[in-house]
């Protein structure tokens, strides 16, 4: 039997899950490829099969598993059906009450851009054979959606390999770090303006602050050449270099102020880096006082300082469990006879 891969909009952090059900499917019996934008070629791990979209044809095979949302997905949808494939949706986000996002601060061309993406994701999931969502909070948007009319859904959390290693083991944690892209939602600002004022008042002394991210944005003039503070920003990242900036981080920034499920969290916990959550946005892998730090208000600094010395304290334990959710959740191994029998 033979399976595909796919990912036709190319970004770098999306590289795990993509090696997590390669692998997966891998273990089941498939023989893989990847079928992806060209830009992954020098992303994706030494030895696998790529196939690049637009330079190489795309085959007949038994199973396409579609990872991320893209209108090039409904054609390529369109074929394989038509020859017989099986086709898998995992469904990271479905669409949450509009609401949601003007509160997050989403600008009016953003909600427009999600309208579109919206409809471009219903008929994804129409035309698909079954659709994977990777939360509870997922399940809840998607029934919610008029729109989404397949009832061939099911709860499958976000997958992953255990990617750290004995280097990353014995890294030296320093960092309170922002990974990932910068959007509204996430609350850079937030972000950005606790680290300024921890900075101007010599808070958390002994914790730098980091911020990894392929997004471009301005740096504010009094953080340029500060040692405190790590930017790296404006071009991909391997997964290599954000396993190792998450090895690195004593507590990693998920106080977003509108998610479904995060990858963040998840990749924090593969490298038992406790994370800072919003109290409203604690789901079935994120509990207070275990795996993470909640907080009522991301705009509140004391707050936000108090919890982060919380958890430095307690790190060993926090870190622990971390791990251990991350095996009991998110480690794609223990989905491996459930993803058989859905397909």
């Amino acid at each position: 039997m033979k399976a595909l891969i796919i990912s036709l909009n190319f970004h770098p952090g999306h590289v795990s899950h993509m090696v997590a059900s390669y692998k997966q499917c891998e273990e089941l019996g498939y023989e893989l490829s990847f079928y992806v934008d060209p830009k992954f070629q020098n992303f994706l791990p030494k030895g696998s099969r790529i196939l690049k979209v637009g330079v190489d044809a795309c085959p007949m095979v038994d199973l396409a598993i579609f990872l991320f949302p893209s209108q090039k997905n409904l054609m390529l949808i369109w074929k394989m059906k038509r020859q017989g494939t099986l086709v898998v949706y995992i469904f990271h986000e479905p669409l949450a009450p509009m609401s949601d996002y003007r509160k997050a601060g989403f600008s009016y061309k953003s909600l427009a851009k999600l309208w579109i993406i919206n409809r471009v994701n219903s008929l994804t999931v129409k035309w698909s054979d079954v659709i994977l969502l990777p939360s509870k909070k997922a399940v809840d948007y998607y029934n919610a959606n008029p729109l989404y009319k397949n009832g061939n859904y099911h709860y499958l959390p976000l997958m992953y390999d255990d990617e750290r290693g004995q280097k990353y083991e014995e890294t030296k944690r320093e960092y309170f770090s922002y990974i990932g892209t910068v959007a509204a939602d996430h609350s850079f600002g937030e972000f950005i303006e606790f680290v300024q004022w921890a900075i101007k008042d010599n808070k958390l002394p002994g914790v730098k602050f980091l911020i990894a991210t392929r997004s471009e944005f301005e740096v504010p003039e009094e953080f340029k050449n500060n040692p405190r503070l790590t930017v790296q920003k404006g071009r991909p990242l391997t997964n290599e270099e954000i396993n190792a900036y998450y090895s690195r981080t004593y507590v990693a920034w998920n106080a977003y102020a509108r998610t479904t499920q995060s990858g963040v969290l998840a990749k924090s916990f593969m490298f038992g880096t406790p994370a800072l959550v919003l109290e409203k946005n604690c789901n079935e892998f994120a509990h207070d006082g275990v795996e993470i730090a909640a907080i009522e208000n991301n705009s509140n600094k004391q707050e936000i300082e108090f919890a982060i010395k919380t958890v430095i304290k307690n790190f060993d334990m926090y870190s622990e469990n971390c791990r251990k959710q991350f095996l009991d959740s998110f480690y794609y191994r223990k989905y491996n006879e459930r993803f058989k029998n859905l397909i």
